[in-house]
């Protein structure tokens, strides 16, 4: 089964990836740059706890969330880009959500991660000679819907927690938050 015929399974995940215009082609130029992509992790996630140092109190939540953070980081984006994008990949980023909440990761952490991520992935990509090797744009393109898909389930886990703590319907949620 490939990628969007899991998607389509689930009715509001097929509209984000439709919306975002991720293809199964976008996730096949993923996963052909992933040899070059990973040998740029350590780089990537060097960068990002440099980044964290500017706010302590993000760099000391994070650190007591994950024992070992740099390793999660460097494993989570390794997926992100060798795969295999299938069933347990979606379930592994709504997973991510989940226990960011466990752990009392606010939302705005994950947001901000992707931030970096969505700025600083294409910039080392091309500094190192990685996305001229594709059509213009297109690797850049690519991993950033995939993020965006990522954090679209990441962000569902905190959604699916609000509703449990608060024991409102999703619809009543929808529309409170767009009256």
């Amino acid at each position: 089964m490939d990628f969007l015929e899991i998607v389509n399974k689930d009715q509001n995940l097929a509209i984000f990836v439709q919306m975002a215009g991720l293809k199964e082609t976008d996730v096949h130029l993923i996963q052909s740059a992933a040899p070059q992509a990973l040998a740029l992790l350590p780089e990537v996630v060097a960068l990002f706890l440099q980044h964290l140092k500017a706010v302590p109190e993000v760099e000391q939540r994070l650190a007591t969330a994950h024992q070992d953070f740099p390793r999660h980081l460097t494993h989570w984006l390794g997926n992100l880009f060798t795969g295999p994008h299938d069933q347990q990949f979606l379930e592994a980023q709504h997973q991510e959500g989940s226990n960011n909440v466990q752990k009392r990761i606010p939302p705005l952490y994950t947001a901000f991660a992707m931030s970096f991520l969505r700025a600083a992935l294409p910039q080392l990509l091309g500094t190192h000679g990685v996305s001229q090797q594709y059509s213009e744009g297109a690797l850049t393109a690519a991993i950033l819907r995939m993020l965006d898909l990522c954090q679209y389930l990441t962000d569902r886990a905190y959604t699916a927690r609000l509703l449990e703590v608060t024991g409102i319907s999703k619809t009543l949620l929808d529309r409170l938050m767009t009256v």
